[in-house]
Parts: C-alpha cells; sequence; structure tokens
C-alpha cells in the first residue's frame, strides 16, 4: 500500500520461510527483472541491505525521434556537430513497438535524445502507439511547440511524463540561453496545459529539466518559485556537457570527479546528521560541512556516497536512434566533440545492431551487449577525467588499463555529472 505523504513509495510484506528464503511478489520481481534463473546481487552496507535488479533485463526504451530541433541553444552540440539530421520512419518506429512486446520486465519509454520530440510530425501518434503496450511514457522537450491542440494530444495519447528543458528561472538568463526560445509564451503554454488538465480524468505529470553552469548556477536560488508557478513534480538538474573550447569555462565541476578518485567514499568517515533549519545561523557551517566532507548521511539516508558507475546500465535501459540503431547510452548513441582539461575529446558512438536488420530481443541477448553490460557494471577502467595526463583522453577508444573500447572511465554520466531525465 502507498506510504501516507508519498505515492511513489510501496511498501510490500513478503514470506519468510522455514528454510529462511524470502518470497518475492511477482510484481517486485518484474520491477527487479529477476526470475527463478537468475542470480541475485545483494549490498549489504552496514545496516543497509539493498537487492539489486539484474541488468540484462531490459526496463528502460530511450527512443530518438528526431535529430533536428527548432532551437539553437547555447549548450548545444549543435553548435559544433557535422552528423546529417534526421527522423524515424513510422515503419521503422512500428516494427519497435511490436519488438518491444517481447521484453516482459519493460516499465518505461522515454522520447528524447539529441533532438526535439515535438519536431517529429508523428510524436503523438508515436507516444498513443507505444501507451499501447502497457508502459509508461515520458517525453522531453523544450516547449515551444506545444499549443493547445497539441496539448490535448498528450491528453488523448495517455503521456505520463512530460519534461521541459529550464535553464533560467525568469525571461533574462532563460532566452539568453535557449535561443529561440521566449520565457514567457513557455510558461503560458505550460498553464494552457494545466486548465487542459480539468478537462480530462488522466494526468500529465510535469518535469523541470535544468543544465546548471556559471552563468545561470545563481538561478537555482529562485527554481523553488517556477516549480510552484508550473506545479512540477519532478526536477532533474544536470552540469553542461561542454561541446566547444568557450563552453568549458562554464563548468562547476572542475575538482569533484577528483575527489571522488582520489577520496573514494569507502575511505570517508561516515557522519550522520539530524535535520536542521537551513536558515542564515546554519548555511555557512551546513556549507563547509558537506564541502569538506564526503559522506554526510541525513538522519542515515545515504548522501553524496558517490561512486563511478553507469546509470544506463544499473537502471537497464537501451537507447534506439532516430536512423533504427541501437546504443547502450546517451554518451555513446551519437560521434560529437568535448572538451576536458583543454583536451579536445572524440567521442566515437557505439552501436551494437539495427532493428532492421535483427530483433532487438536478439541484439539485447547477443555476446557483444551482454559482455558491455558486465564490463561497464564493474567499472575498471582508468581514471582519465581526473588523470587528463595523456593522450589517451582525446578519444573514448582506449585506456592506459588496456580496456576494450568504447573505454568509459572518462564519462561524466558515469561520474554522476551529467544525468539524463
Amino acid at each position: 500500500m502507498p506510504l501516507k505523504g508519498d505515492e511513489r513509495l510501496v511498501q510490500e510484506t513478503v514470506l519468510l520461510g522455514k528454510d529462511g528464503n524470502l518470497t518475492l511478489p511477482k510484481s517486485v520481481l518484474s520491477k527487479l527483472g529477476l526470475s527463478d534463473s537468475n542470480n541475485v546481487k545483494l549490498i549489504i552496507n552496514g545496516e543497509y541491505i539493498e537487492i539489486l535488479p539484474n541488468i540484462h533485463s531490459l526496463s528502460k526504451v530511450y527512443i530518438e525521434p528526431t535529430t533536428k530541433c527548432n532551437l539553437r541553444c547555447t549548450t548545444c552540440i549543435r553548435n559544433t556537430w557535422s552528423e546529417t539530421m534526421g527522423e524515424m520512419k513510422i515503419e521503422v518506429f512500428n516494427s519497435l513497438i511490436e519488438q518491444l512486446k517481447k521484453f516482459k520486465n519493460l516499465q518505461t519509454i522515454m522520447f528524447g535524445g539529441f533532438g526535439e520530440p515535438t519536431y517529429h510530425s508523428e510524436i503523438l501518434y508515436m507516444i498513443k502507439k507505444a501507451k499501447s503496450i502497457g508502459v509508461r511514457v515520458e517525453m522531453t522537450t523544450n516547449g515551444t511547440l506545444l499549443s493547445e491542440k497539441f496539448i490535448k494530444g498528450l491528453f488523448e495519447s495517455q503521456l505520463d511524463t512530460l519534461w521541459v528543458s529550464f535553464d533560467g528561472t525568469d525571461s533574462e538568463k532563460f532566452d539568453e540561453v535557449r535561443k529561440g526560445a521566449n520565457f514567457v509564451s513557455i510558461m503560458d503554454r505550460l498553464q494552457i496545459l494545466k486548465k487542459i488538465s480539468n478537462l480530462y480524468d488522466h494526468e500529465i505529470e510535469l518535469g523541470i529539466a535544468f543544465v546548471a553552469m556559471k552563468s545561470n548556477v545563481k538561478e537555482l536560488g529562485n527554481l523553488h518559485k517556477l516549480i510552484r508557478k508550473v506545479e512540477a513534480k519532478k526536477v532533474s538538474i544536470s552540469n553542461v556537457l561542454p561541446y566547444d573550447k568557450e563552453m568549458q569555462k562554464e563548468i562547476l565541476y572542475e575538482s569533484v570527479v577528483s575527489d571522488d578518485i582520489l577520496f573514494p567514499s569507502h575511505m570517508k568517515t561516515d557522519i550522520r546528521i539530524p535535520r536542521f533549519d537551513y536558515n542564515n545561523t546554519t548555511k555557512d557551517s551546513l556549507h563547509l560541512l558537506y564541502r569538506c566532507n564526503g559522506n554526510i548521511n541525513p538522519m542515515g539516508n545515504r548522501n553524496n556516497n558517490y561512486e563511478r558507475s553507469c546509470k544506463f546500465i544499473k537502471e537497464r535501459c537501451t537507447f534506439i536512434r532516430w536512423d533504427g540503431k541501437v546504443a547502450p547510452c546517451m554518451g555513446l548513441l551519437h560521434s560529437y566533440l568535448t572538451y576536458s582539461h583543454d583536451y579536445e575529446r572524440n567521442i566515437e558512438a557505439y552501436t551494437l545492431g539495427h532493428i532492421s536488420e535483427a530483433k532487438l530481443i536478439d541484439i539485447w541477448n547477443s555476446e557483444e551487449y551482454s559482455m558491455f553490460r558486465d564490463s561497464v557494471d564493474k567499472f575498471n577502467f582508468s581514471p582519465c577525467q581526473t588523470c587528463g595526463g595523456c593522450d589517451n583522453l582525446k578519444s573514448n577508444k582506449e585506456d592506459c588499463f588496456g580496456s576494450r573500447a568504447p573505454v568509459c572511465g572518462a564519462c561524466l554520466w558515469a561520474h554522476g555529472v551529467i544525468q539524463c531525465p
């Protein structure tokens, strides 16, 4: 049953047999991607015991409807990108949906990627088709194409979560970053969404996606006001990924990645703190407490105990590009340039097949893809992002541990610096 105050938390009672075995409900097994034939991995950390999901059971699919976009954001890959733009053909999409029916533990389909999903003329059809197989459906958007008619289409298509990009909390900063968009117009469109929601039994959960950098980090201080105005239920804050040298000056993570490698969480003192008022009396002391200590655990809840790992592997994701190619994560979805330690870093895409040439379930279960998931889950890569001292940082082809390409040691998603909804 839902716990009071948070419908996302579910309390389950499980049976403990005389032999000491736990019998988990089918819903929990499905959530974890487990079956009778799986070895179950546990993390035992003090009084906490965590059951890890089966990374070889697909749970979430990111679908990239298009790489086209109607904006020219200062943070965007298009400022340096040379790949051909395109959009997913509807016959490729229809085939994909049929293939996804083979995955019995699939939970979520997310429409996103390197383009603006609403720029695809068939996106409402895609959402409705995705919902027809009984999964949760989410979408990211810049919000500029949310007309009243389109918003009604989102409700009729049964979209579950709409993530809207905001890199500012007022017109001045928002319009400066998101070239071609208008803050006031986006806010008006979200007010229309709230008004239209009263006409439908279905609810669309609203999320805010915010990319933080030096020039807009102060905007986070007003984020609570934006949350209240648009009635957002979720917020995802990411750092900026610099696609050019100028954007490298905007990063907010010069030291945090190095600190994680030099002082991993198991080498840091475990500090448990109670709840405090956050005000002028406490803010400076709490800031220093968090800044100078890596393992701060409010009321025993783990916080900032960061170790390098891949969210996309842990959350059992795969990505389908607009052209039908299959990639394991956002970072390897396309080829592009990024910048680190004043190096120009050439990221080469890594794909494992094409859904028009092989079934997705066969691609997912292939030896190559399974070995890749196991390798990244262990994450025995050289910490290139910390070292930054050799030419290996210039690409994702190799590292000094002799890892097989693509190497993930410098991946900013794996360092918890960049994140996607």
